[in-house]
């Protein structure tokens, strides 16, 4: 995709209101540039494959057949250098990292994002791409989640990182990149180089939380184990959070996150909003005994073993994701 080839953007989405719409709105805001349109998955996935002058491609990731993230997927096969858009409904962590990590999904929005939007985040791309360097950091990814995400491998080399990590680290004296893109956290907390490379003999742990504090600065960083497939090797999600911006977390929030039950999933919400536990149960219609047998599974599954532990890491890990 270089100035002397012309751009072409295919759209797949099985809502032709939607197919429409960027229609009527496309040859207005890229007049330069071309586009296709689908409304099958089965049938995009021929015509883009076959097509090397279409650089790009937005897929709805539900769609009936086939949906957007194995359509992406199978377009990786045949097309490296394709720019692959995700379009979603909802914000899906595991989803997300995914695509970006193993599919090479350049970015996720939300349903609805205005077109413009998005044809503006993949003209920047192909201006990047036209002069970027091989040693230069991937651009931004996640811009949709309300806080800072940083992709990492095990040496915290940084993959990926959304808008709003880039906005946090230039304002932060307790995390920022190293010379070499390498995420850097001052204070080192205690445990972090165990819990990214665990030995030999001990299971790695899927997330664990830190405070981070210096000279009145807070910071509470959500480190999450995502395995890859294709050599076994891990990447982590780094989340990072103002503890000032807290709000409260979502069921599926905790679901996502912590793996919880919907049930242990809205007890786990009552007690961080400081409710007790026999409060906490009314609330969620369960009885006390009950609540605590589910109190020691969400304790075992977020890692900690006292209430007030779990309401420090739950409100310091997640805000609004959604």
């Amino acid at each position: 995709m270089t100035e002397k080839t012309p751009v072409r953007i295919a759209f797949v989405d099985d809502d032709e209101h939607l197919l429409s719409s960027h229609r009527r709105n496309f040859a207005r805001l890229r007049p330069q540039w071309g586009a296709v349109y689908f409304n099958d998955p089965i049938t995009a996935r021929d015509a883009i494959a076959a097509d090397p002058s279409i650089g790009a491609a937005v897929l709805d990731i539900h769609m009936p057949g086939m949906s957007g993230l194995e359509l992406a997927a199978e377009l990786r096969t045949v097309r490296h250098d394709l720019l692959i858009v995700i379009l979603t409904g909802y914000a899906d962590l595991q989803s997300a990292l995914l695509a970006v990590n193993e599919l090479g999904v350049f970015r996720f929005y939300p349903k609805p994002t205005n077109l413009q939007t998005i044809l503006e985040g993949l003209k920047t791309e192909i201006e990047a791409r036209q002069g970027q360097a091989e040693d230069t950091l991937p651009t931004d990814f996640l811009d949709l989640f309300e806080l800072g995400v940083i992709a990492v491998d095990a040496d915290l080399s940084i993959l990926h990182m959304n808008a709003q990590a880039a906005e946090l680290m230039r304002g932060s004296s307790l995390v920022h990149s190293g010379s070499q893109g390498r995420l850097i956290i001052e204070p080192v907390p205690e445990g972090l180089e165990s819990f990214l490379n665990p030995p030999a003999k001990m299971a790695p742990r899927k997330h664990q939380s830190y405070a981070i504090e210096r000279d009145g600065e807070k910071l509470s960083v959500l480190i999450r184990r995502v395995p890859k497939k294709t050599d076994g090797k891990s990447t982590f999600m780094v989340i990072l959070v103002d503890p000032a911006q807290q709000k409260p977390p979502a069921i599926d929030d905790l679901m996502d996150l912590f793996g919880l039950t919907r049930s242990e999933a809205k007890l786990t919400q009552k007690l961080a909003e400081g409710l007790a536990l026999d409060q906490a149960a009314e609330l969620v219609g369960i009885s006390h005994s009950s609540a605590r047998t589910y109190l020691k599974t969400i304790f075992s599954k977020t890692g900690v073993n006292r209430q007030p532990q779990l309401m420090k890491t739950v409100l310091s890990s997640i805000p609004s994701l959604r």
